[in-house]
């Protein structure tokens, strides 16, 4: 029986990938004095998604990632910019962009008095603990494990070990975790050992299966 709910934060619970955007322009407002194009906030994001895949999978440190992402960009733009400043303005604006998505104030209000919630989110502990105050939502769950504090990031298993660990309950059938992203919330719950439901807003195919597929979380109450 199910006693541990494990909730990604972006993509599941909020949007990131507007937050990603307006942190993007705000940040070359500042430093160009220019507000960017779609196109370009979308190359941005493409970059963003590239370094943070190879430092997810262990192939540069965390900040390699984030000076990486802003020398390319800026390599794009023909901008000859401060990286390193940038890249810190531009995390302190994510921060505060914490836009939840429609359905999720209805599942949680559904879900709290039925099970333990906790956040298990890839990322830096400081803008995850903001966007949750800011969106909230942080009194819904009873702790929050973030990559940068565990030293692990999902799929890895130390991630979820590190979880079973610290509620010192290591019956994998009592955890679920939900998640938008195969390649770290669903591909970590097979590492694991414990079940996954894949919130599949964008009707993505993968060849790895999760034990539910959803398109909205609202669809959690026709399985939990």
């Amino acid at each position: 029986m199910i006693k541990y709910i494990l909730f990604d934060l972006d993509g599941t619970l909020i949007d990131f990938i507007k937050g990603e955007k307006m942190a993007f322009i705000d940040t070359i407002k500042k430093y160009m004095n220019y507000i960017p194009s779609d196109l370009e906030c979308k190359m941005f994001s493409d970059i963003n998604e590239y370094y943070f895949n190879e430092f997810k999978e262990g192939r540069m440190d965390r900040k390699t990632f984030h000076f990486n992402r802003f020398k390319k960009i800026y390599e794009y733009l023909k901008y000859d910019g401060d990286i390193i400043n940038s890249n810190e303005y531009y995390i302190n604006s994510l921060k505060y962009q914490a836009e939840l998505y429609d359905d999720v104030l209805d599942i949680l209000n559904y879900l709290k008095n039925k099970y333990r919630l906790f956040i298990a989110s890839n990322g830096m502990t400081s803008v995850q603990i903001k966007r949750l105050e800011i969106a909230n939502i942080n009194n819904y769950f009873e702790k929050n494990y973030i990559s940068e504090d565990i030293g692990y990031n999902k799929p890895d298993i130390e991630f979820f070990n590190y979880i079973f660990n610290d509620l010192n309950d290591f019956d994998k059938d009592k955890y679920i975790i939900i998640g938008d992203r195969i390649d770290s919330d669903i591909l970590g719950a097979i590492n694991s050992g414990i079940k996954s439901i894949y919130l599949n807003r964008n009707n993505i195919s993968d060849n790895i299966i999760p034990n539910y597929e959803i398109k909205s979380l609202l669809e959690i109450k026709n399985i939990l």
